[in-house]
């Protein structure tokens, strides 16, 4: 640690976990990394760089003046693509200094980190030559970013470790060679004694062949028996009388001489008096480099900013990204928008999203598998990618930013905690509802479902009026309760759009096309053919689902051993009830009110037949009659039923 800093939340942009798991930020649902929205767009060179990009997609900002820093520089960095090439080559040779900046400090730093150091900060004028050899990236922000660490005391520490360390430096920092000749003069002095008792033993094997006429004779060192003068067996007879046998093996013998212990007693001294002394000054130079933590830090943040920005731009001009338009407070305006990871996978459909004052809130309706969820997401990840600074997949988009991106999406259970799925989309709900802002970005997709329908359209509901009214946050609310759709009319800032889709013969074609207005089905029963439910299954389900819609009833068939039982739904109830039969035989249903009205009826005392009810009752059960409960939205039957209320109050 060298600084510690606050990170203000009006600077930031609130993203929770739920919000990075449902966008795949840095993974996928499954756990994997390829897929996720940030190995879609790591080019990096470098581990730090890497950590850094990460970083920025895990906490954007909302600073204009950063954003927009990062803009110049990626667009610079994406129309000069020589010069973006050499750079990026350049950046390859870089090591990660802030964790070599940690090893230093912890004391666990080797000689080998210490010539990583030094090598990186090779690199940092090697960066701002790249950058300042092209005219366009050396006019753009990166040319103060590679400025902002000391250069000066960069280059001293630099020259440090150049005269220091030597260049090839064991892995061990005990047994000595790691400091380079001329860095420390006593250092020098021990060396040079030590390497010549070295060179004396190097030649004793010469020596006693001249001096002794023997041959077969090698002079070398184990753990077991030091230094040793090795004697073939046939000649070992012939030997000198001060040899001193310690040793016989099958096809020689080996000897000592007391002037070879006195070597080796000498030897053995210089080495530990080498390595102790060699060992204390790389532990002096290594506090040294610790000392400049802070510096180091600074050298490798600018490396990882410009490798970052570098992976940004490479993404853009390959796949033809664009600079959004960013201000502080206005609308969300997305002209072609695509999906930033799903476009890398297929020929994908671009979208249009259109979110202002009087348009804030969007009701997203269509078919099952039709794109809905991807079509939010991609709104999201498109305002989070614009304030990371990066160019977005768009043709055309103004971006107001905002201070937090919330998303509801999918159904996800936590049993081992002890939360049902709808306990946790609940819980999602509570989080949005309780921290969003007006300034904020909120995707909900398919709220309520996870409960009967009623208790579900009626969550949906009251939800989608709070974040109307109450928190008036950009909305995109995706939903098969087709109820929702009618809010429209009476909310000012509510709009439908749905995804088309075509059918022709039976067949059904989704369009992945975002349109204007709600949608009228839902093709659930498509989608299980295409997920491959058996056809009998898909068949019963198609004939089900007509009767339900002529509001005739349906037969309950068995396995065979009992007779098969008509029945019809009745949508006041949410049941399946015996239903009643024609005089031709044919079941039929009736709606909760036309059976409602029947009961009524039937209870009719005589006085009420004779003389009929009030004539103002008598125009409310008129009214009421004429009433199709199945075409009028909840809405409009809703203001039905008060005004009706409202006139038998009167009377």
């Amino acid at each position: 640690m060298t600084r510690i800093t606050t990170h203000h939340s009006d600077d930031h942009v609130t993203l929770d976990g739920t919000t990075q798991r449902n966008l795949e930020l840095t993974e996928t649902m499954q756990g994997d990394r390829e897929g996720s929205l940030f190995a879609t767009v790591d080019h990096t060179e470098t581990s730090a760089g890497g950590r850094l990009l990460k970083e920025w997609l895990q906490r954007p900002r909302r600073s204009l003046s950063v954003l927009e820093e990062r803009q110049q520089s990626v667009g610079a960095l994406a129309s000069a693509a020589l010069a973006r090439d050499e750079l990026r080559e350049v950046l390859g040779a870089a090591y990660d200094l802030e964790r070599l900046a940690s090893k230093a400090t912890h004391g666990s730093a080797d000689a080998q980190d210490l010539v990583a150091v030094r090598e990186t900060l090779e690199v940092l004028p090697q960066v701002a030559d790249a950058i300042d050899s092209d005219a366009e990236l050396g006019g753009s922000p990166l040319a103060s970013i590679v400025d902002r660490p000391d250069r000066t005391a960069v280059a001293d520490l630099r020259k440090m470790l150049e005269e220091a360390i030597a260049e090839d430096p064991p892995s061990t920092v005990t047994q000595g060679g790691l400091l380079q000749r001329g860095y420390h003069e006593e250092l020098d002095e021990v060396i040079d004694r030590h390497e010549e008792v070295r060179r004396w033993l190097e030649s004793l094997a010469d020596r006693e062949k001249r001096q002794h006429g023997l041959s077969h004779v090698t002079v070398d060192r184990n753990k077991t028996d030091g230094y040793y003068v090795q004697v073939g067996k046939s000649v070992a007879d012939e030997v000198p009388e001060h040899y001193e046998q310690i040793k016989t093996l099958k096809n020689s013998k080996r000897f000592t001489t007391p002037e070879l212990e006195e070597k080796e007693r000498e030897v053995l001294r210089l080495e530990e008096e080498r390595g102790e002394l060699e060992y204390k000054l790389f532990e002096k130079l290594r506090e040294d480099v610790a000392a400049e933590a802070a510096l180091l830090q600074d050298v490798g943040r600018a490396i990882a900013t410009v490798d970052a920005l570098s992976s940004l731009a490479s993404h853009a001009a390959e796949n033809g990204w664009v600079q959004p338009d960013l201000r502080r407070d206005g609308d969300l305006e997305i002209d072609q928008g695509r999906h930033p990871v799903v476009e890398q996978t297929t020929e994908f459909v671009p979208n249009d999203v259109r979110m202002t004052d009087d348009r804030g809130f969007l009701v997203v309706t269509g078919p099952n598998m039709s794109g809905k969820s991807t079509y939010m997401r991609q709104v999201a990840c498109i305002v989070l990618l614009a304030q990371v600074g990066s160019f977005v997949p768009v043709r055309e988009a103004d971006i107001g930013l905002v201070d937090g991106i919330f998303t509801r999406v999918g159904a996800l259970d936590e049993l081992a905690q002890g939360r049902s799925t709808f306990m946790v989309e609940m819980s999602e709900l509570s989080n949005i509802l309780h921290t969003a802002t007006e300034e904020s970005l909120v995707i909900l997709d398919e709220v309520g479902r996870g409960t009967a329908t009623y208790d579900g359209i009626s969550i949906a509901w009251s939800a989608t009026e709070y974040l109307h009214n109450e928190i008036r946050a950009k909305t995109l609310f995706a939903t098969h309760y087709h109820e929702l759709t009618g809010l429209a009319e009476h909310l000012p800032r509510v709009a439908n759009v749905h995804i088309a889709a075509d059918e022709r013969d039976g067949d059904v074609t989704f369009l992945r096309t975002v349109r204007d207005g709600p949608t009228d089905r839902s093709y659930g029963i498509h989608v299980a053919d295409l997920a491959g439910v058996p056809a009998p299954v898909v068949d019963r389900a198609r004939d089900v689902l007509g009767r339900l819609r002529e509001e005739k009833a349906i037969e309950a068939k068995g396995d065979g051993s009992s007779e098969p039982v008509q029945a019809v739904f009745d949508l006041s109830s949410g049941t399946m009830e015996r239903s009643a039969t024609t005089d031709g035989g044919e079941a039929t249903s009736k709606s909760g009110t036309q059976a409602n009205l029947e009961t009524a009826a039937s209870s009719e005392t005589d006085a009420d037949r004779e003389t009929g009810p009030e004539p103002e009752k008598a125009d409310v059960l008129a009214d009421l009659e004429e009433v199709d409960v199945n075409e009028t939205s909840p809405v409009e039957l809703l203001s039905k039923v008060q005004e009706w209320q409202r006139r038998l109050e009167d009377e």
